[in-house]
């Protein structure tokens, strides 16, 4: 059984960016660094949740 590695793609897309955000910053940057931009963000959803639950 082998393990697949997320495309920086698919974890864009996780992160709930658009394909077109993606397309933008994969012109100007590695893939290293688009991985790092994926994982240094937060899911808007999410923390919209998050900042109602504190705020209620």
């Amino acid at each position: 059984m082998r393990i697949r590695r997320l495309t920086p793609k698919e974890c864009w897309r996780l992160m709930g960016f658009t394909d077109l955000d993606f397309d933008k910053a994969s012109k100007v940057c590695s893939e290293t660094n688009l991985y790092h931009q994926a994982g240094n963000s937060i899911v808007v959803n999410v923390m919209y949740e998050i900042l109602k639950k504190i705020f209620k």
